[in-house]
């Protein structure tokens, strides 16, 4: 374990040497110019792919990306003795989905653990304790999920998930130590603020939610009454706004990243676009914020936020080869 400069130093190097070769920014285009998926495996592992079926390498694509991802990050949180909590925090986000999945198999009858993501010595799951769901969370963060959740509750379910996860993030975001945790902070609280106004426009558009509804599915950092909460507060500007009229949104303050209103008579807010203009916004923000801090354990968030985003990449150009989809209408899919 180490946490001397040097120690550090060496850190930044072998991090920024992953991310030399990540596939973000222009090396992103490499993924969608893959003619087929064999092609697009020896483009990201750099080695024959496995004979097997599309359809089925495609998924061993996305799975074996994630893991080497996964991979390495865990082996540069062990790197330090001290690493940042909102670093750890960002591990525990696999956690969250992985819950989701069990409860889903337990649910439907499934005899088998499913296909979850194990983040090792840092999981606060136990899996041996399969399929006691109860055995499986007890004295972690999940200790509160202790019988399967029916259909009926499972969107209150995964809401009170991803609920705690921004709360845990946010109080790991407060926990920063260092000249860093301003910009931490700021990089933290801009990605949840979009990821919010996202949520909310989407349940307004795909579900007509009334503003009111849509306020108890938002994710705050437990801190204060949604409506003041320093997460939701900026959602509040556009839960009136009507989504199909452009000049309401044209001085917004994040109106550049909405889709170009070419007609204004038959604009309508996309939520997809939206999305994707967000993920690039964050990561030129998690990159500045990378080689900022150079002799810092800060380093480990941006870089997890970056390679995020290069699995993103990966796993759209797969489903885009896997549907045969264009070139081109992947790349746009993907925010390229």
């Amino acid at each position: 374990m180490l946490d001397s400069s040097g120690s550090v130093e060496y850190i930044y190097a072998k991090t920024s040497g992953m991310l030399a070769k990540a596939f973000v920014g222009k090396r992103a285009n490499r993924l969608f110019q893959a003619k087929n998926l064999a092609d697009l495996w020896q483009t990201v592992f750099e080695s024959p792919a496995p004979a097997v079926p599309e359809n089925v390498l495609a998924q061993t694509i996305e799975k074996n990306a994630e893991n080497r991802f996964l991979s390495e990050y865990i082996s540069l949180v062990d790197s330090f003795d001290r690493p940042e909590p909102v670093a750890l925090q960002l591990l525990r986000s696999f956690d969250y989905s992985n819950i989701k999945k069990i409860n889903f198999a337990l649910r439907t009858g499934k005899k088998d653990l499913p296909d979850v993501t194990d983040t090792g010595r840092f999981s606060q799951i136990k899996y041996r304790a399969w399929p006691n769901i109860a055995k499986m969370t007890e004295d972690g963060c999940f200790a509160w999920v202790t019988d399967v959740v029916e259909a009926k509750d499972v969107k209150d379910f995964e809401h009170k998930l991803d609920a705690q996860y921004v709360v845990d993030l946010w109080h790991a975001v407060k926990k920063t130590r260092g000249e860093a945790k301003g910009t931490i902070e700021e990089l933290i609280k801009e990605q949840l603020i979009l990821q919010n106004i996202v949520w909310a426009i989407r349940l307004k558009l795909y579900y007509n939610m009334e503003p009111d509804d849509v306020l108890a599915y938002l994710a705050g950092s437990g801190t204060e009454p949604l409506e003041n909460d320093v997460l939701i507060e900026p959602v509040l500007k556009i839960l009136h706004k009507p989504l199909d009229i452009y000049s309401e949104w044209a001085s917004w303050n994040y109106a550049d990243l909405l889709n170009p209103a070419d007609d204004v008579t038959a604009w309508t807010v996309d939520p997809r676009y939206l999305q994707r203009a967000a993920s690039n916004k964050i990561h030129k923000m998690a990159l500045r914020m990378f080689h900022k801090f150079p002799c810092s354990s800060a380093v480990l968030v941006p870089w997890f936020m970056i390679r995020e985003l290069e699995l993103d990449y990966i796993c759209t150009a797969a489903e885009g080869l896997r549907l045969d989809v264009g070139e081109e209408e992947t790349k746009e899919f993907a925010g390229v």
